[in-house]
């Protein structure tokens, strides 16, 4: 398997990404946190519908539209696409496998079933075979034996196998003790024949009860209906007798009602008698009142004529204050209307020296040019002279049987007619030139100086002339605001002179005002309890109203009670003839209770018979039941103890191919990298490792850190490598390695590299994944990040 292309939309830190995977040895580069291990996340996650360090997926933050990975990638000359996406807002999962164009599978689980079948290996032997981190290689010979052990095994599957074993002996000793436990609870022989007799007499004891319980039943239903008939005899003595009742509290509720009401007519008549002998000292004090408010209508004037003549006050001396800032502000006007007067002239000017300076400048423009071109003259004919110099040269070196320059035949006796032709172009024509041009070139040079003398002092005036009109347009901008604050001042002065023409005329009394508020206090509470007197004087009409309403209620009361007594003196209720009812009642009620006793009697004793019979029933099946289960679990227990030889002897297979098999890789691909120094890398079945030099085996924690670094990088491929051939995947055709390069020195980086770049002919594709962008030359790819 080789990896083709891979696209991400709204995966993890991408919102969009795409990238060509191609051969040979790439390096993937960038500072941490720009995504570089997102992209091999990505590639599982098409794959297998998971991805490395979450096993939740988030979208990009403030991104829409879903998420959707699409790997391109082939297998034996064969192309396939793998697709898988969430979608909607519940990020639903779909996924799709193509070969070519065509859709093989759909579905996430179906995807990730088919991946694994055309790789030949799950999620965690390819994550194991295809990934490596700087964190396990380094770990490989760092950790002590017992962890490197237990590295080892998890990367190598291994210790699945010892899982399936602990949970096989855990099963073996759960169904033993299952099976002693269920043993002792089986039934004997003699208690199973005790049983069986004892459910045959309980049954026929059963049938007996059955008749008795229905002639009883019968009886009951008889006495029952007695009662009932006379329950309800009685039942009409009751409701008569609470008729009675109800009548009686009925009439005591009018004679209460009748008391409250004559009491109540007896409060109002007094209060009545009262509130007339007030009435007449409030209108004897009625004077008082109209006085008060001619004071209260006097202070409201007094406090609006006070009112205007502060307002008066406040006017005239702003009215003062805005004189001064007039003569002010009409000053600041006329000296900025002064200063900006030569505005106009002096934009004129500077139209003009633009127009000067644009018209030096272009001839300026032209003399830079001219003098370029003649410069470009004189070097392309010195060009010409250096051309002919050569052929000169290349003519005297060859003598005179060399072939002509233009017609190729021999020069012979024209070897020095050709030599002087030669030397006259030289001299005549080219030289020639160049002195005429120098000379052109020579007063185009004095002419330019002259003209940017003259550009000069042109640009100076304009510059000049530049600020003065900027400076005048800024003073410009301050007469207008000048102005506006001028008519402001203005505006407000003429406004105050109409407000104090309305406020000529007012007078203020301060001592009128002072004498009018200590009468009015004066007189205030004198005024109040007039008004509170006022007050209850208006409830006399409301309160006599009251006082007729209930004599009309209480001669209506009155009738009341005579008719409720005539009712009760009619009523035939009799309390003997309730006793005797209740008498019957009780009778009726004894003898059926008595019937029903002994019917429940009868019940309860068929209930505990049937109950009986149903619990010697109910064990004799658990007894059946309890063999049946403890035969399947003798039967589950042999099914075990093969399955627990056969476990051991396939670890004892794998073990015996696995650490050999990686020494071997190993040790091929170290002998290449150390180019013959080290010939061979052991792996023990404990997988201790060692490394041989000069014959000799020696521990690796012997040798020098660059050498342990590339031994623990071959180890993790040599692992990988095995890990593929173990799991079927022979077709997988490329590595990826994250941070290999850790924090090593420029030095041992070579070496890792030189040790890639080795191994790269066993690989179609090589990965390495890094923050150091500095290495990037040692690739034969680079993507930047």
């Amino acid at each position: 398997m080789t990896l083709e292309s891979l696209k991400l939309h709204n995966f993890k830190r991408y919102a969009e990404y795409a990238i060509t995977f191609e051969s040979g040895l790439c390096g993937i580069l960038g500072r941490n946190g720009r995504g570089k291990s997102t992209i091999f996340d990505g590639v599982f996650f098409a794959l297998y519908g998971e991805y490395k360090g979450s096993k939740e997926l988030i979208p990009t933050a403030g991104t829409t539209g879903g998420v959707k990975v699409e790997l391109n990638f082939e297998i034996e000359g064969k192309s396939y696409t793998a697709i898988r996406e969430f979608r909607g807002k519940a990020l639903t999962a779909y996924a799709t496998l193509k070969e070519g164009d065509e859709s093989i599978v759909t579905g996430a689980r179906e995807v990730t079933t088919a991946v694994t079948k055309l790789l030949g290996m799950g999620k965690e032997a390819f994550l194991h075979t295809v990934f490596a981190s700087q964190k396990e290689l380094t770990a490989l010979s760092s950790m002590k034996n017992d962890e490197r052990k237990a590295m080892m095994r998890r990367l190598l599957g291994l210790e699945k196998i010892d899982k399936i074993e602990e949970m096989i002996r855990e099963e073996l000793r759960e169904l033993n003790r299952d099976i002693k436990s269920a043993s002792a609870f089986l039934l004997g022989e003699e208690v199973l024949k005790a049983h069986r007799e004892d459910l045959k007499t309980k049954s026929e004891t059963a049938l007996v009860l059955e008749t008795r319980i229905k002639q009883l039943g019968e009886e009951a239903a008889a006495l029952k209906t007695a009662y009932e008939s006379s329950k309800s005899a009685l039942d009409t003595h009751q409701k008569a007798k609470e008729e009675r009742q109800k009548k009686v509290e009925q009439l005591d509720k009018l004679q209460q009602a009748l008391a409250l009401e004559q009491k109540q007519l007896t409060a109002l008549d007094e209060e009545l008698k009262t509130l007339h002998a007030q009435q007449s000292r409030y209108t004897s004090q009625l004077p008082l009142k109209t006085r008060f408010e001619t004071l209260e209508k006097a202070l409201t004037e007094q406090e609006s004529l006070k009112a205007a003549f502060l307002k008066k006050e406040g006017l005239e001396k702003e009215q003062e204050e805005l004189r001064k800032s007039y003569t002010e502000r009409k000053e600041e006007v006329s000296q900025l209307t002064k200063e900006i007067a030569p505005l106009e002239a002096l934009k004129t000017q500077l139209t003009q020296e633009q127009a000067h300076f644009k018209t030096l400048k272009s001839a300026f423009d032209t003399l830079s040019e001219q003098i370029t071109r003649t410069t470009a003259e004189i070097t392309a004919n010195r060009t010409n002279i250096a051309g002919v110099q050569e052929k000169v040269s290349r003519i005297t070196e060859l003598g005179a049987e060399s072939a002509c320059p233009v017609c190729t035949r021999p020069l012979l006796e024209n070897y020095d007619a050709v030599l002087s032709s030669l030397h006259r172009e030289i001299i005549d024509v080219y030289q020639r030139q160049i002195d005429e041009a120098q000379k052109r070139l020579n007063t185009l040079n004095e002419q330019k100086t002259q003209q940017q003398k003259a550009l000069s002092e042109a640009e100076t005036r304009q510059s000049t002339t530049d600020k003065q009109v900027a400076l005048l347009l800024s003073k410009t901008q301050d007469l207008a605001k000048a102005q506006e604050r001028f008519r402001e001042v203005e505006t407000r002065g003429l406004a105050n002179k109409a407000a104090l023409a309305q406020l000529v005329n007012i007078i203020y009394d301060e001592k009128a005002h002072i004498a009018l508020r200590a009468e009015r206090d004066t007189l205030k509470p004198q005024v109040d309890a007039l008004r509170a007197l006022e007050a209850l004087i208006a409830t006399i009409p409301a309160k006599t109203e009251a006082a007729q309403k209930l004599r009309v209620q209480i001669e209506t009361d009155t009738q009341s009670i005579a008719a409720q007594q005539k009712l009760i003196t009619e009523d035939t209720y009799s309390d003997k003839a309730h006793a005797d009812a209740a008498v019957h009642v009780k009778t009726a009620e004894t003898a059926k209770d008595a019937k029903g006793v002994e019917l429940n009697a009868a019940v309860l004793e068929q209930t505990n018979i049937r109950r009986d019979i149903e619990a010697i029933d109910k064990e004799i099946k658990r007894d059946e039941a309890q063999r049946a289960s403890l035969k399947t679990r003798e039967n589950d227990r042999d099914d075990y103890e093969k399955l627990k030889a056969v476990m051991s002897e396939f670890k004892t297979h794998i073990n015996a191919r696995v650490a050999p098999r990686i020494g071997e890789v190993a040790s091929d691909m170290y002998s290449r990298i150390t180019r013959g120094r080290y010939q061979h890398i052991e792996v023990s079945p404990e997988f201790d490792f060692y490394i041989y030099d000069d014959g000799e085996r020696y521990p690796i924690e012997r040798f020098s850190g660059g050498e342990i670094d590339l031994a623990n990088l071959v180890l993790r491929i040599a692992i990988s490598k095995t890990l593929g051939e173990l799991s079927g995947g022979g077709n997988i055709g490329f590595l990826a390695f994250d941070e290999v390069f850790g924090s090593q020195d420029e030095e041992r980086r070579i070496q890792i590299m030189e040790a890639f770049h080795t191994i790269s002919e066993s690989y179609r594709q090589i990965f390495l994944i890094s923050h150091e962008t500095e290495i990037k030359e040692m690739f034969e790819r680079v993507v930047e990040l």
